[in-house]
């Protein structure tokens, strides 16, 4: 696009040249036309026959000026700096060849009107340059501020994006944390008639950080959670809600028997051994049950139960499951 503008404004900036040119070869023959009639004058009538033929003005000559103005602005508004300095240079040549040979050396004032006409074009083209600059700074400017917004909103969209992923995704694995994981269980009280939740709690994790060190352990949680993803897929909702624990919401109709299966699922990914570093690992974990409306009639009840129901299940010995009994 740049090239085809420098085309366009060198073929302006020449097509300029050729016709202020012409114009003041047209200006010099009528010059030199009314220089001959003058002195024709003068030896048939004298003196005073010369002095009006050269007061006298020649209208096409006039014509040319305003035609050479012309150019001059329109070299400036279409070629823009290269316009310019043309017009600048056309005009300043014309100026001294006006005030040397039509001037002083013939000793006349009867070119005044012309390096008038000329000097007032160089002024003309220095307003325009100097308002058209201004204007196509005050663009750039502005088509510079324009992409820098659209790059600001980018990073802020970007920003935005990453927060609301650290806001509702666990850091560590990319499951959805506790605060998705609540947003999801109230949508399905809110949208089913019934929904189960299970809560599950590694057994004794923190043996294996304090053994083997927290890179193991962090490892040994990625590699469960994305267990866990693969094991419920589309039908069930499974969140990291804690350091080690995670939450499932599973779809309504569920029975008692349909929960313990699913739930010997996820105890067999958590018994199913990791080999890392030359070593083995096995964990186990306890699973507090609760639902909706048996247990509770809002999330954080439903939560709160099911965390209840994963606490006894480690009272009474640990890697089992039970249900949330409402003692009431």
């Amino acid at each position: 696009m740049d090239k085809k503008k420098e085309t366009k404004n060198w073929i302006i900036v020449i097509v300029g040249i050729v016709a202020y040119l012409l114009c003041s070869v047209l200006q010099a023959m009528l010059s030199r036309k009314g220089a001959m009639a003058a002195q024709e004058a003068a030896k048939k009538a004298g003196e005073a026959a010369k002095a009006a033929v050269q007061s006298g003005n020649n209208p096409i000559a006039g014509v040319i000026s305003q035609i050479q103005v012309v150019v001059t602005v329109v070299l400036v508004l279409f070629a823009q700096k290269k316009g310019f300095i043309t017009a600048l240079v056309l005009n300043s040549i014309n100026t001294l060849y006006t005030l040397i040979f039509q001037m002083i050396i013939p000793g006349s004032t009867k070119a005044m009107p012309g390096v008038v006409v000329t000097l007032i074009s160089i002024g003309i083209a220095s307003v325009i340059y100097f308002y058209t600059s201004k204007t196509e700074n005050m663009n750039e400017e502005l088509q510079k501020s324009y992409h820098e917004a659209i790059e600001q909103n980018r990073i802020i969209e970007e920003q935005g994006e990453t927060l609301k992923h650290m806001a509702y995704y666990d850091k560590l694995t990319g499951m959805p944390n506790r605060e998705s994981f609540m947003e999801n269980l109230e949508r399905q009280i809110r949208n089913s008639g019934d929904c189960v939740m299970i809560y599950i709690d590694l057994d004794d994790f923190r043996r294996i950080n304090d053994n083997f060190g927290h890179a193991i352990g962090d490892e040994l949680l990625k590699q469960y959670s994305e267990k866990i993803k693969n094991y419920c897929g589309d039908k069930a909702f499974a969140a990291k809600i804690g350091g080690d624990e995670y939450g499932i919401v599973l779809g309504s109709g569920m029975t008692n028997e349909a929960i313990y299966q699913y739930a010997a699922g996820i105890s067999g990914i958590f018994g199913d051994p990791i080999t890392m570093g030359g070593n083995v690992y096995t964990v186990a974990a306890s699973y507090g049950v609760a639902s909706f409306p048996e247990s509770a009639m809002t999330a954080d009840d439903v939560f709160r139960c099911a965390e209840t129901a994963m606490f006894n299940a480690k009272e009474s010995g640990k890697n089992q499951l039970c249900f949330y009994t409402n003692r009431g």
